[in-house]
């Protein structure tokens, strides 16, 4: 049976896969289907090694600041944007 959390993410070509990196399917991963499951396994290993790295959400990525990550647009006073 298939997780809520699997049921919100888009389905994929028959040429990749999720697998997940946490419990209960936290921390999707996408990857081709091509791998045999040593390969998978080798490269879930080096992410999980590596996880610190990964950012999932904006929140999650460390060090970087938010005005390299942020774009805003600056609009004369009194303008409606349309």
């Amino acid at each position: 049976m298939l997780s809520s959390s699997f049921l919100d993410m888009k389905l994929l070509p028959n040429t990749l896969k999720y697998v997940f990196l946490g419990l209960n399917e936290t921390f999707p991963v996408i990857h081709t289907n091509d791998l045999n499951s040593d390969q998978e396994s080798q490269v879930l290993d080096l992410l999980r090694e590596n996880q610190e790295a990964l950012g999932w959400t904006l929140g999650d990525i460390h060090c970087i600041s938010p005005t390299i990550v942020q774009h805003r647009i600056h609009l004369e006073d009194n303008v409606k944007p349309c």
